[in-house]
Parts: C-alpha cells; sequence; structure tokens
C-alpha cells in the first residue's frame, strides 16, 4: 500500500493543503497586523490632534475672557461728521409757504447720538442759515411729529432745504432743493419771498426733540433706498 502511487498522490496532496492553510493563515495574521499598526497610528494622531487643540484653547481663553462685552445693535442716526480745515459751507432752511401761518417749525442737527442740536425756528416767510463744515449730516424739523433729511456737505458751497407746512396737522417736512433749481423763477420767488431770521426760539424742550428723534426715526428707517435719496442732499446740490 505504502508504495503505492494513489498513497504518494495522496500524501502529496495533503502536504500542499497544509502549505496553503499555513500560507493564508500568515497572509492573515499580516494583515492583521497592518490593521493593528493602522488603528495605533489613527489612535496617536487624534490623541495628538486633540492635544493640540486643548492647547488653542488654553490660548484663547483668557484673550477671550479679556474682550470687552460685544455693543449692543441699535438704530440711530448717522455718525457725526469728521471735521475739515473749511468751514465755510452752509445750509439755508426756507419755509415758503404761509399755511399754519401760527406754528413755527423747530429745525435741529440730529447727526449726533443724544438730544439733538438746536438750530432755530422757521415761521412762515422765513429762511434761516446754518454754517456747517464739511461732512454728512442728518437733519430733524419737528412739530407734532418729526421729520427727517440727510445730507453730504463740502466745503466752500451753500445748500438749500424747504421746510414744508403738511396740511391738516402741525407737522412739517423737510426736503432739498436740487442743483438745477437754484437760480430758476420758483427758486428767485423763494427766494424773495422769506426774509432772513436768526431762527431764536421761544422754548423748546430738548427731551421732547429727543423723543421724536427717536420714536420718528423708525418711519425714516422703513423707507425704501429710492425714498431716502429723494430726501438727501447731495454734495453736488450745492452752489
Amino acid at each position: 500500500m505504502i508504495g503505492s502511487w494513489r498513497f504518494w498522490v495522496i500524501v502529496a496532496l495533503a502536504l500542499a493543503t497544509i502549505a496553503c492553510a499555513g500560507r493564508r493563515e500568515r497572509r492573515e495574521q499580516a494583515r492583521e497586523e497592518r490593521r493593528d499598526r493602522a488603528e495605533q497610528k489613527r489612535a496617536e494622531r487624534a490623541q495628538m490632534l486633540e492635544q493640540k487643540r486643548a492647547q488653542q484653547r488654553a490660548v484663547e481663553a483668557p484673550a477671550a475672557a479679556a474682550l470687552p462685552p460685544a455693543p449692543v445693535a441699535s438704530v440711530a442716526p448717522p455718525p457725526a461728521p469728521v471735521a475739515a480745515a473749511d468751514p465755510g459751507s452752509k445750509v439755508v432752511f426756507m419755509r415758503v409757504s404761509k399755511q399754519s401761518g401760527g406754528i413755527d417749525a423747530a429745525l435741529f442737527d440730529a447727526t449726533e447720538p443724544g438730544e439733538p442740536k438746536y438750530i432755530g425756528t422757521v415761521g412762515s416767510a422765513s429762511k434761516l442759515s446754518y454754517p456747517l463744515k464739511p461732512g454728512l449730516y442728518t437733519f430733524m424739523v419737528v412739530g407734532e411729529t418729526a421729520d427727517f433729511m440727510q445730507a453730504t456737505v463740502v466745503g466752500s458751497k451753500t445748500y438749500y432745504a424747504l421746510v414744508i407746512p403738511r396740511a391738516g396737522a402741525k407737522r412739517f417736512a423737510i426736503e432739498p432743493v436740487r442743483k438745477h433749481e437754484i437760480g430758476g423763477k420758483e427758486f428767485q420767488s423763494w427766494d424773495r419771498g422769506t426774509k432772513m431770521t436768526a431762527g431764536a426760539a421761544k422754548s423748546y424742550n430738548g427731551g421732547d426733540a429727543a423723543g421724536k428723534r427717536s420714536q420718528y426715526w423708525q418711519e425714516w428707517m422703513r423707507k425704501s433706498d429710492a425714498q431716502r435719496a429723494e430726501l438727501t442732499l447731495n454734495a453736488e446740490d450745492g452752489r
């Protein structure tokens, strides 16, 4: 039986099977070792990354604690104009209409936060000149309500605005006069028909003006960009 060729074939096949099984086992073991090494490297990288993040948080925490609290956003008039060397500009407020003749319109410079700066009052058929430095301004006219006009002023120019009574109430609007209107017949009649006044107040309540500014500024902010542009004096509107 041992000398039979079938016996040796079976032995050879058995040895080959054992060898193959050994190779598979070694390959599986090698793959397992590679997976273990890869997993270990990933764990090491994750640990190093977490350490770096912890160090970064430790550095940032004291700096963040030292920062002042963020300011609360609020709706407010534009910032104060930047002073320039040339003070030779002015805005002339003209109240042409004689409507509501017994009611004075109080004018304020509402550019800076806080209580508006009183400019003066204009009665019917009067005008008031307000000298100022170049910059961006917000003006307010006050009756029972308040209305606004903004202006971009450049040096050595005179700008004009109309103070207009509103029908049926003790309220006023303020609107810009454009460059192309200055010098025309209608403008000449406005200029001739108004008398320059010092604009001294009989009396006015600064707290009331500040309250109206706060209340009616919300209405101004609700206007569209096009509507606000119509109520803004541009740099080129001066002469």
